[in-house]
């Protein structure tokens, strides 16, 4: 399965009514006892729910479609009257495809749009004048799908909870967030490889110009996503122009999340795409006019001759990123914001779980799996599986590829971009490693990627094939949600209610990581078998396919 192949969904249908003035009017008469927050464009009528109250589908900027696609975001005009915040805007355009139960919860059946510059916000009180730590999730799936508004990210129990406040961003992605043409190219801003950073960077902006009326505080804003959220996240730590809208993060699980994509990369991937839609470098701007199915569709033909490899990405355009966030080392931009960075124990299994049969390979194909997806010599694929057969001893064959993916994979550059945090010297960081296990499958998920997602949030009902009735589903999601509202309310995740004492900084040396979610204990560094097997490989990055989940 990869998370890169979808399948496009449909179009969101909705209408509005033009005012004199350019002023939107999506507007009716309050009752009595509705919850209603004005904001700098106007009113939003949201709902009360058992748990505080949501706003959804809270627009903040125009439409990206017509003149403004493949521009950076413009800003959300007033409107007249009270707008409905009672349902979610439109997922931004994708492929979608299908997904196992276990991790469905993960993604939205919102319908796409290029109207689609939205979010959610979760909050336990409104024009109460208390501020609250905010929490701005950034969602997953490789820059090239997803959506703020999937069930597991409902932020109602988190914000309650915590008593924080919970914000869910919807952006652009793929092909519409990141096109890089080239320099100067006729027809598409300077910006166009990074349209869909600047799209989180101005709902960040809308935080800090509304979020008081929803009970949060501007000034204690942290970012945290995963997977993909997670590059999302170490992308905006390096970007000068959201530098003073957010002041901690948190980094669950990431892959690529240390190097932005290349000019080069970013210029080939365009002209094969332009290939696909029969234009070219001259006529180029074209694309402006043509069906968004009709681009996904190319953008699809892409994706299938490459392996899935996406390179329309956040990228070093020399305009938006005039430097690498975190390679070789990380901007000094990024010392002052306190760090939460981890991952989950068993990785990998996300990934095999669309085929049962993934979990039970030979040994052989075990030795070609890893020799494809690290792409080495035969006497190097020897002495890596001797190392992890060492390291687990009793294992199976499955077990030892979903150890080295993982650790190949995400662990490693995740903890790659710990390092170079850490060496920072400035705030400090924290590592946790996600041990929980899931029954789901006779226990053979084990703690697979995104599984710490439903604790964190509390969307256990959302993700019930794969918590399944696990006995200690309660008090995972209350110790978890303790740790990220501490994290959020102080820059530390040490708290009485988290459970977890002792909690180091991590450092180099060290390297100390919090085991939470089923063994609750700090270790040192958990992953050193893991960095001195691959020392001899590059870091993974998103220019690489993720091969290992077939022969």
């Amino acid at each position: 399965m990869n998370k890169r192949e979808f399948l496009v969904s449909g179009l969101k249908a909705g209408v509005v009514v033009s005012l004199p003035g350019g002023l939107l009017a999506c507007a009716s008469p309050v009752a009595a006892g509705e919850p209603v927050v004005e904001t700098a464009a106007g009113r939003l009528r949201g709902v009360r729910t058992s748990q505080g109250y949501a706003f959804r589908g809270v627009p903040y900027g125009e439409t990206t479609a017509g003149a403004n696609r493949f521009q950076p975001p413009v800003r959300k005009q007033p409107w007249a009257g009270v707008r409905d915040a009672t349902k979610h805007g439109a997922s931004a355009p994708q492929l979608k495809g299908a997904s196992v139960a276990e991790f469905a919860w993960y993604w939205s059946g919102v319908a796409a749009d290029e109207d689609c510059l939205s979010l959610a916000v979760y909050t336990p009180a409104i024009n109460d004048g208390k501020k609250r730590p905010v929490l701005f999730w950034l969602h997953g799936g490789a820059f090239s799908a997803g959506a703020g508004t999937s069930a597991g990210f409902d932020g109602s129990f988190l914000a309650q909870s915590q008593d924080v406040v919970v914000v869910s961003v919807n952006h652009r992605l793929n092909v519409f967030g990141s096109l890089y043409v080239g320099e100067n190219a006729p027809g598409f801003a300077a910006e166009s490889a990074n349209v869909g950073v600047l799209d989180q960077v101005e709902a960040l902006q809308w935080v800090k110009d509304n979020i008081e009326g929803f009970g949060g505080d501007a000034d204690n804003v942290t970012i945290f996503g995963q997977s993909g959220g997670a590059a999302k996240v170490t992308a905006l730590l390096g970007l000068p122009a959201a530098k003073g809208l957010f002041h901690k993060a948190i980094v669950q699980s990431g892959s690529g999340l240390w190097r932005l994509g290349s000019q080069e990369k970013a210029e080939r991937a365009t002209h094969g795409l332009l290939q696909e839609l029969g234009l070219n470098a001259g006529n180029a701007a074209r694309i402006q006019q043509l069906p968004v199915e009709q681009i996904l569709a190319a953008y699809g033909k892409l994706l299938a001759k490459t392996g899935g490899v996406s390179e329309f990405r956040p990228t070093l355009d020399g305009v938006v990123f005039r430097e690498e966030p975190y390679d070789p080392r990380a901007v000094a931009l990024a010392a002052d914001v306190p760090v939460l960075v981890g991952y989950a124990q068993d990785e990998a299994t996300f990934f095999l779980a669309g085929n049962p049969a993934n979990f039970s390979i030979s040994q052989a194909q075990l030795e070609a799996r890893v020799q494809k997806f690290l792409q080495l010599t035969d006497a190097q694929t020897r002495e890596i599986l001797q190392s992890y057969a060492a390291r687990y001893p009793g294992s199976t064959p499955a077990h030892q590829l979903i150890a080295i993916a993982g650790d190949y994979n995400y662990k490693l550059p995740t903890l790659a971009f710990a390092d170079r945090q850490a060496d920072l010297n400035g705030a400090a960081v924290y590592a946790y490693e996600f041990d929980w296990k899931s029954p789901a499958r006779a226990g053979v998920l084990g703690a697979a990627h995104t599984s710490e997602v439903p604790f964190v949030f509390g969307t256990l009902d959302a993700a019930r094939a794969l918590v399944q009735d696990s006995s200690d589903q309660i008090e995972v999601r209350n110790r978890l949600g303790a740790i990220w509202g501490q994290f959020a309310r102080t820059g530390n995740p040490n708290s009485d209610r988290a459970g977890v004492q002792g909690w180091e900084r991590y450092e180099r040396g060290q390297r100390q990581t919090a085991r939470i979610g089923g063994s609750w204990q700090v270790v040192a560094d958990p992953q050193a078998h893991g960095r001195e097997a691959l020392a001899d490989l590059p870091l993974y990055e998103y220019s690489f396919p993720v091969s290992f989940v077939k022969d």
